[in-house]
């Protein structure tokens, strides 16, 4: 009897520890989207299963969460992992095209998006998605096809007509392009990107009331996005309002302190107001950020040339010229500061040797005195005027790049 007893005891205890492993290894459902609460609490709970026994399914739903929270790279590290424990599930890679999007590498990601509907995934969010990856690729023709089979499928996804919108701008269709973007607003009033190119497109057709009326909706929803202010400050900019774009780019460098084209632009404004230690500062910032940026020696080196550093500027030019023979600012900037160091150099006594004074000749034979009152001298005006062409860097007031 003490043995049967013994036995029953001991399931029991096995069977306490196995449903108690099973609860804290339990992978919970992802949490409404800005549920900030519950997403932490669903973070912490896929960490600790992981931890556990590294399920595939856990790897995969904390990508998700770590997209969603901006944490791309470890969204990317986790949806990998989960790929090679189970290789033949198709949310996984539609997981990892849009992870792989969100990194702006737009070719790898249709691999994955196509390998997730060649495993059976069949939703308006995968062939949205294609649509936009195709239409990076400039396939015009097949991103159209894909967003037409999402509406399909669910008329109202507003994410599917902003792409289409998107499309028509870049074809030159502006009107259609508009008309998508409005719908897509209807549809999904909080999408983000819809109130960027609307601002966008209303700021080239020169609306400025406009495309500040809809970044306004924009800021209202979400008051902490950098690319907000930034498009706010390129519409303050295009119309002469220096200040108020400044606070503006100022904003967005506070929120997302890498944001390079808003150093860029700061530095444009700088430069206009003739502040080139403050232009060269933010420039150098851009360089530090994005070395490989457009043309930022030639900016560095204008800034050096304009405060009398024309040593650091032949460098900056030089450089300039090196990555892009064609760029003839930086050739012009080069003569200039090379041919104003050596006139520097030329003219100051630090630089000129020393020189004993020399004797004074004693005159061999008298020569008469020339009596010049008696002559009218009259100075001889030069022909020709030297015509000095100013650099176009130093015109620059307009924002340079889009949004």
């Amino acid at each position: 009897m003490r043995v049967y007893l013994l036995t029953f005891l001991l399931a029991l205890v096995l069977a306490a520890c196995g449903s108690d492993n099973r609860r804290t290894a339990r992978i919970p459902p992802l949490p409404p989207p800005g549920d900030s609460t519950r997403t932490a609490a669903a973070l912490r709970a896929l960490t600790l299963a992981i931890n556990q026994t590294s399920p595939a399914s856990a790897f995969a739903k904390r990508a998700v969460l770590l997209l969603a929270m901006g944490r791309v790279n470890d969204a990317l590290e986790d949806i990998n992992r989960a790929i090679s424990r189970n290789d033949n599930v198709g949310s996984y890679y539609l997981t990892r095209a849009q992870i792989l999007r969100a990194l702006q590498q737009p070719a790898k990601a249709l691999e994955s998006a196509q390998r997730a509907e060649i495993l059976g995934v069949d939703t308006p969010e995968l062939y949205t998605l294609q649509g936009d990856l195709l239409q990076q690729q400039n396939d015009f023709g097949k991103a159209r096809l894909y967003i037409a089979k999402a509406l399909q499928m669910a008329p109202f996804e507003g994410e599917a007509y902003f792409f289409n919108g998107l499309i028509a701008a870049r074809q030159g269709d502006t009107t259609q392009a508009l008309a998508h973007y409005q719908q897509s607003l209807r549809l999904k009033p909080r999408y983000l990107e819809t109130y960027n190119q609307l601002a966008a497109v209303y700021r080239s057709l020169g609306d400025h009331p406009s495309a500040l009326a809809y970044n306004n909706r924009a800021i209202s929803y979400f008051p902490d996005n950098p690319r907000l202010y930034y498009g706010r400050g390129l519409i303050y900019h295009v119309v002469g309002e220096l200040d108020s774009a400044t606070v503006c780019y100022q904003r967005a460098v506070q929120l997302q302190p890498t944001y390079y084209q808003a150093f860029f632009q700061l530095g444009l404004i700088f430069q206009k107001y003739r502040n080139y230690y403050g232009a060269l500062t933010h420039y150098q910032r851009v360089q530090q950020l994005r070395p490989q940026f457009p043309r930022i020696d030639t900016y560095i080196g204008f800034c050096h040339e304009r405060m009398g550093q024309f040593e650091l500027a032949i460098a900056s030019y030089t450089k300039a010229t090196r990555s892009n023979p064609a760029d003839q600012q930086a050739a012009a900037g080069l003569g200039r500061s090379e041919r104003r160091m050596y006139v520097q150099n030329s003219y100051n006594s630090l630089f000129l040797p020393e020189t004993k004074p020399e004797k004074e000749l004693a005159p061999t034979r008298s020569r008469p005195v020339l009596d010049t009152s008696r002559f009218r001298i009259s100075t001889i005006q030069p022909k020709a005027r030297l015509s000095t062409r100013s650099d176009s860097l130093q015109r620059t007031v307009r924002p340079i790049g889009g949004n």
